[in-house]
C-alpha cells in the first residue's frame, strides 16, 4: 500500500522544509510513503528547499492557482503508483498527526474521499477556529450550505485543504477549476456516487498571514 502526501505550495520557502520534516515516515498498513510538492510558480526558493528536504518536486513555470497545482499533484501521484493520497497545506496549519485518522475510513473500506472539518470539534460541537476572521468563517459556512444543498447531504466544511483520497476517487476525480478544487471535489465525487466522509481536524491560523488562495471573501 503506497501513500502519496501532496503539498501544493506557492512561495513557502520559509515553512516548506519544516512541514515536510513533520510528515510521517511510516504508518500502519502503509508500505511506502512519498511526499510530492507542487511548486506553483513560487517567487522564492520553495522548490529548492522542498527538494533538499527529500520531497519529489513538480514545478509550474508561473502561478496557476491551487486548483491547477492540485491537479498536477494528482497526476503525479497516479504516475507514482499511489494507492492513497493525502493533500495538506504547505504553511503548517494542519497537524500531520491527523493523517492516520484521515486515511482510516479509506483503509477500512468505509469511504473513498475523506475531508477535514475545521468547524466541528472532536467532541462533535460546532466551533470557530481561533484567529479565523468572522467574514471568512461566514463565507465558508455559506459555501458549505450551498454545496450540501446541491449534493443532498449536510457537510459542515467543504473548503478544507486537508483531505484523503482512495485510488478509486483519484482515478474518477475530474476537475476543471484553476482557482480552487475543494468544493468541486465534493460535487464531482458525490455525483459519481463515491462514499464521502468528513472528520474534525486540528488547525491553527496565523493572524498575520494573508490567504494565498483568496485575499478577500468577494474574490
Amino acid at each position: 500500500m503506497k501513500l502519496i502526501i501532496l503539498i501544493p505550495a506557492y512561495s513557502e520557502a520559509e515553512s516548506i522544509a519544516q512541514v515536510i520534516a513533520t510528515m510521517p515516515a511510516k504508518l500502519e498498513a502503509i508500505n511506502s510513503i512519498q511526499i510530492v510538492v507542487v511548486d506553483d510558480g513560487s517567487k522564492d526558493r520553495t522548490a529548492e528547499m522542498a527538494e533538499q528536504a527529500g520531497a519529489i518536486v513538480v514545478s509550474h513555470n508561473y502561478n496557476r492557482g491551487v486548483g491547477a497545482a492540485f491537479k498536477t499533484g494528482l497526476e503525479k501521484a497516479l504516475e507514482l503508483g499511489a494507492d492513497l493520497m493525502v493533500n495538506i497545506d504547505a504553511d503548517g496549519q494542519f497537524s500531520p498527526d491527523d493523517i492516520p485518522l484521515m486515511i482510516k475510513p479509506i483503509l477500512d473500506g468505509k469511504a473513498d474521499f475523506v475531508s477535514g472539518d475545521r468547524f466541528t470539534a472532536k467532541n462533535g460541537k460546532p466551533v470557530k477556529p481561533e484567529f479565523m476572521s468572522g467574514v471568512k468563517f461566514w463565507g465558508n459556512k455559506q459555501m458549505s450550505k450551498l454545496i450540501s444543498g446541491i449534493v443532498g447531504k449536510e457537510y459542515a466544511d467543504v473548503s478544507c485543504g486537508f483531505r484523503a483520497y482512495s485510488k478509486e476517487a483519484m482515478l474518477r476525480l475530474n476537475l476543471t477549476g484553476q482557482f480552487t478544487y475543494t468544493q468541486e471535489s465534493f460535487l464531482d465525487l458525490a455525483n459519481k456516487g463515491l462514499a464521502i466522509k468528513t472528520l474534525p481536524v486540528s488547525i491553527k491560523y496565523f493572524p498575520e498571514r494573508k490567504s494565498r488562495v483568496a485575499g478577500s471573501i468577494v474574490k
